[in-house]
This record gives structure tokens, C-alpha cells and sequence, in this order.
């Protein structure tokens, strides 16, 4: 769409005219996103979601979603899995008080991608895996999932969202964290993520909900839900 269009071209030409440390590694990591796979790009050319730590923009604000579910409030000593990671934006550029992060995304353009800004940031507590994450075997359990706007996707990787939050239930420790957010409402109706919400309930409590009210139309009026696993 025209809008996207726009945002993608004032973020390129904001990087054309900043220079700092990070200038030469965004023009390697611009020249790798630049090429062309069978996946869908949600980026729509460029980058869906900003990486902060190395100073790149994107179309969604990765910062103000780490401080808005108040990431590092829940991460110390823990291990932690983020679905459909595109580059690792989220765990790349968090506070690294945890244990282990592993991203899983299944488009191997993207997993380059964020395995050479892990390498460059020496991010080794983050592990990243080109794989689906509906058959994917991860022989452990973990203590936090993040799960943003992955229910279900618009190139259909994940199309079945029952089977998705089983996969899920079974790989989260018993007391540990569901984060989840919606698809823009432009995508999604609010009312069936409700739905969604009332039916993954059964097995969780909710420790804090919200609206995102920043950003472009790619952030703005995306619900978002912390909920905690049931130990019993």
C-alpha cells in the first residue's frame, strides 16, 4: 500500500544521511534484506521491525513494545521463546538478564539476518532456528513465550490457531508467561482476538492487558495480553 511505501522510503533515506558506528553493518544488513526469497515480506522491501541496537528503522517501533509489555520486568533468569522472530528484533534488543532466547522463524532470509547482528552485537545467550514452529521438535520447556501476531499469519505458515496454542501450552512451564499480541485491527477484528483471548483463558490467568496507542497503523490499536500459565 501507498502508506507503507512512504514510511519504507523516509526510513532509507534516514539511513543514507546518518552516519554513526553502525553505518557500514546497516548497508551489509539493507544489501541481505534486499534479496529475493519464495517468502512473503512483510516488510514490503525493507524492515518490518526496527533494530534498535544497531540503530535501524523499520515499520514497526520494537523499543516501545520491549517498554510497553515491560519485557525485562519478567526476563531475569529465564529462558525464553520468541515465534516467528523475523530478524530477532524483540530478543536482539532486550536486556540480556535471562538465561537462554531462542527465535524461531521459518523464512532462512531472516534468520541470516539476525544471526549476523547477533554475531556483530555478540548476542550469544540468543540462539536463532529456521524451522516452523507447528512441527518443529524443541525437546525442552520454557519459561516465557512470546507470541506477536503470530496466532495466525498472512502468508499462512501458521493457519491453524487451536493447534498453535496447544503446541504452546505444551512447551510452557507450569506459572510460566504467554505474551501476546494482536494484529493490527486493519487485519484482525478486535472482537475475534477477544475470542481468542476468552478461549486460551481456560489454562491462563491475565496479569496485564492494553492497547498500543503509538506509531504508525502498523502499531496503532494492537491489543496486547501477559498472561500467566495455570500450575495446575
Amino acid at each position: 500500500m501507498i502508506q507503507t511505501k512512504i514510511i519504507n522510503l523516509l526510513n532509507f533515506f534516514i539511513h543514507l544521511i546518518t552516519f554513526d558506528n553502525h553505518r557500514n553493518f546497516r548497508k551489509k544488513i539493507i544489501k541481505e534484506n534486499k534479496k529475493k526469497n519464495d517468502f512473503y515480506d512483510y516488510g514490503e522491501n525493507f524492515f518490518y521491525q526496527s533494530i534498535p541496537c544497531i540503530k535501524l528503522r523499520g515499520l514497526r517501533n520494537t523499543k516501545k513494545r520491549i517498554d510497553i509489555l515491560k519485557i525485562q520486568k519478567y526476563t531475569k533468569n529465564k529462558t525464553i521463546l520468541d515465534i516467528g522472530t523475523n530478524v530477532g528484533s524483540i530478543i536482539l534488543n532486550m536486556s540480556e538478564n535471562y538465561l537462554e532466547a531462542i527465535g524461531i522463524d521459518y523464512n532462512p532470509k531472516l534468520i541470516n539476518i539476525a544471526n549476523m547482528i547477533k554475531n556483530y552485537k555478540k548476542k550469544y545467550k540468543i540462539k536463532f532456528i529456521c524451522g516452523n514452529f507447528l512441527n518443529y521438535e524443541f525437546n525442552k520447556i520454557f519459561d516465557i513465550i512470546f507470541s506477536f501476531a503470530n496466532h495466525s499469519t498472512f502468508d499462512k505458515g501458521i493457519n491453524d490457531t487451536e493447534l498453535y496454542f496447544a503446541k504452546i501450552k505444551n512447551i510452557l512451564s507450569p506459572g510460566g508467561l504467554l505474551l501476546l499480541e494482536s494484529h493490527s485491527p486493519l487485519y484482525e477484528k478486535p472482537s475475534d482476538f477477544k475470542n481468542i483471548i476468552s478461549h486460551v483463558q481456560e489454562d491462563y490467568s491475565i496479569l496485564e492487558n492494553g492497547i498500543y496507542y503509538f506509531g504508525n497503523f502498523y502499531d496503532q490499536k494492537r491489543a496486547f495480553y501477559i498472561l500467566k500459565k495455570n500450575e495446575v
